[in-house]
């Protein structure tokens, strides 16, 4: 008996000491205000998309930003700034559905459908996908450092 009782302090101290440390611990709740702040953080930045808001997608999204697009090719947070600043990509509209975000700390994961239409070097298409996106909350300001998208067929 009194060794359990040491195992359960010792849990409850390690606990404790990582909760008073600002590391999320698992299965931590997030607000529902602060999961509504990210999943309007998203549409916003996809209007940036459609906008052509080139400094405010610069501005949240992370340095080491990678993403994983629907053919399965990745890039980095330099290559889509320099896709959007030649043109090479329109986006025309966009329509997000289903978005839940769950936040743990200062991480957000979003997964939600995504729908756009847009024109890429001058052919003009749709796109119908799932998505993750992960958001980390530095400096007081939240910032993409990841997406993944997983193509769905056209409807």
């Amino acid at each position: 008996m009194r060794g359990m009782i040491r195992i359960s302090v010792v849990a409850l101290a390690a606990t404790q000491a990582m909760s008073s440390s600002g590391v999320a611990l698992a299965g931590a709740a997030a607000t529902p205000a602060t999961a509504a702040q990210i999943e309007q953080l998203e549409r916003d930045r996809q209007q940036a998309f459609v906008q052509g808001d080139i400094a405010r997608l610069d501005r949240e999204t992370a340095d080491d930003y990678t993403t994983i697009n629907s053919s399965g090719k990745i890039s980095t947070k330099p290559q889509m700034m320099a896709n959007l600043r030649a043109g090479r990509t329109k986006v025309e509209s966009v329509t997000l559905n289903d978005l839940r975000a769950r936040v743990h700390g200062d991480t957000a994961v979003l997964t939600g459908r995504y729908e756009d239409v847009h024109v890429t070097e001058g052919v003009r298409s749709e796109a119908h996908a799932l998505f993750t996106r992960v958001f980390v909350k530095t400096d007081g300001r939240w910032q993409a450092v990841a997406y993944q998208q997983t193509a769905l067929p056209a409807h």
